[in-house]
């Protein structure tokens, strides 16, 4: 008899991590129907390996890899602004 209900957050972490697995076992290895496990899996994004920075470098056959303008920029924007010092251990000489 299979399990009723939504899925547990360590059943969705399953399937996230075995969604290239058949769904019969999918469904075997966790005792869910078949309906539930396709539409979860259908949810998911498609590609979670690639972001859109990975994507910005140049490459080519020999094995090289540039980094383009966009992707500079971007690797930019995801920086911290904030400094990492911290203003009670700066000092400042006396004039």
């Amino acid at each position: 008899m299979t399990k009723k209900g939504p899925l547990s957050k360590a059943e969705k972490f399953y399937i996230e991590h075995h969604k290239d697995f058949d769904i019969k076992d999918l469904c075997k290895d966790l005792d869910r129907a078949q309906s539930i496990i396709k539409t979860f899996v259908s949810s998911l994004p498609k590609s979670q390996k690639e972001t859109p920075l990975y994507r910005q470098f140049a490459r080519n056959d020999k094995g090289a890899t540039v980094m383009t303008e966009n992707a500079s920029s971007m690797a930019d924007d995801k920086r911290s602004t904030t400094s990492k010092q911290r203003p009670s251990c700066v000092t400042s000489i006396k004039k």
